[in-house]
């Protein structure tokens, strides 16, 4: 692994938009390619974090055989999960109803792996963050107005944690990037000591952290190197 400074291209191997919207805070230029591998189902007695590990590696794997050589990939992957069972995207809005209401005014984890790999191809790192997330008591009827927006389709868990409208989450505890797909204060470290000439961030510094600042879980620091994600 190279640890001087220099401009190595970046390939973000994600189709998410979340992701992709993230990533752009570095100001730093990222290509966009689209895994080609489909996610699977986990394995017998795999447990969460071995598989959002497995599937990470799995896109990142699937982009590297179309990128150059000199590409850095970051592959990364998102579940929800509670007492070692997963929750995946809803495959009906029925589906989200019955998730959002097992996940009611209880607390789960929200894990996010990321996976780069060197441009040499012999450098594989791999990084999980597991968030604790405590939902709020809302209403069926509220889990109705928001099914019916057609914003839990596409999430793990059926719910978004940035959805101003439902607004689902109570407080948590760890990094709000990570459960928005991409922790960025991780990130920005792994980067670095791959010679990516990008400033730190702060893990709980930023414009969607301030959100969520008066939880009492959430800890918040106020310095940052020049970081800002605003």
């Amino acid at each position: 692994m190279s640890h001087s400074e220099k401009n190595n291209s970046i390939v973000l191997a994600s189709t998410s938009p979340r992701r992709r919207e993230l990533i752009s805070r570095f100001h730093y230029p990222v290509s966009l390619c689209a895994p080609i591998a489909k996610e699977g189902p986990p394995k017998l007695n795999e447990a969460p974090t071995d598989y959002v590990e497995r599937m990470a590696v799995l896109k990142a794997e699937s982009a590297r055989h179309n990128m150059s050589t000199s590409d850095l990939i970051i592959g990364a992957d998102t579940i929800v999960w509670s007492n070692n069972e997963i929750f995946g995207k809803p495959s009906s809005g029925h589906d989200a109803s019955m998730m959002l209401r097992f996940l009611r005014n209880s607390t789960h984890n929200v894990s996010t792996s990321m996976v780069l790999i060197a441009p040499d191809r012999e450098d594989i790192l791999i990084q999980t963050s597991t968030v604790s997330v405590t939902m709020r008591d809302y209403s069926d009827a509220e889990i109705e107005e928001y099914v019916k927006t057609g914003d839990p389709m596409d999430k793990a868990g059926a719910y978004a944690i940035q959805h101003k409208g439902f607004h689902p989450v109570k407080t948590f505890e760890g990094c709000y990037t990570s459960v928005l797909g991409l922790p960025l204060c991780t990130l920005s470290i792994s980067l670095r000591r791959y010679g990516v000439k990008i400033s730190t961030v702060e893990c709980g510094v930023g414009i969607d952290s301030q959100y969520y600042a008066a939880s009492p879980k959430l800890k918040i620091d106020n310095a940052v190197d020049k970081g800002d994600l605003s």
